[in-house]
């Protein structure tokens, strides 16, 4: 094999431009209370972020989604929040000018002591999730667009899962998708 012809290899290490943060959390008698994000605690979440849309996944244990973007030019960027369960999760800095470009980041995402993550344009996202009926909360600061939706293989983060990726629940979509070293981001939008 030439060295050229070496397959991309991630760096492990954090994403600039990515915030990590705990939920602040409030428990008595009748249950809990967490909250994922407040424009009006620049201590919690210095970025502005107004949320255009806001869903929810629901994955069964070692579903694997990913890797995920949605690029220019109706680039987005969320906010990821753990809801019920464990998952694990991977961002992967796809921005050819960044200082961590291909960095990958591995965050350990649990309900019992929840965290969000503030993921900016330009970063890949996928999580593995490591029990049933894990719950995972995207708010985006614009609408989805089909013809901006980007995605490469999980063959690049697959060293990093607990498992093989051939052991992963993948939908038909994330199966066909191409790998790292093959990829390359083409909008498919006119306008």
């Amino acid at each position: 094999m030439k060295v050229d012809e070496v397959p991309f290899k991630p760096t492990l290490g954090n994403v600039k431009d990515v915030h990590v943060w705990q939920m602040s959390t409030h428990q008595d008698s009748r249950g809990r209370l967490f909250k994922a994000y407040s424009s009006a605690s620049k201590d919690l979440f210095p970025i502005p972020f107004q949320t255009y849309e806001h869903f929810f996944t629901e994955s069964n244990l070692n579903v694997f989604r990913g890797m995920h973007f949605q690029g220019n030019p109706h680039a987005v960027s969320k906010v990821v929040s753990i809801v019920k369960g464990r998952a694990l999760d991977l961002l992967f800095d796809m921005r050819k000018e960044s200082e961590t470009f291909g960095f990958l980041q591995v965050i350990n995402l649990d309900a019992f002591t929840p965290a969000s993550i503030y993921i900016p344009t330009g970063i890949a996202h996928g999580y593995l999730s490591l029990e049933e009926k894990t719950i995972i909360s995207y708010r985006m600061d614009e609408p989805f667009c089909g013809n901006c939706d980007g995605g490469f293989s999980g063959e690049l983060v697959a060293k990093y899962l607990p498992i093989s990726l051939a052991e992963t629940v993948r939908s038909e979509r994330d199966l066909a998708l191409l790998g790292f070293d093959n990829y390359n981001y083409k909008s498919k939008c006119d306008h």
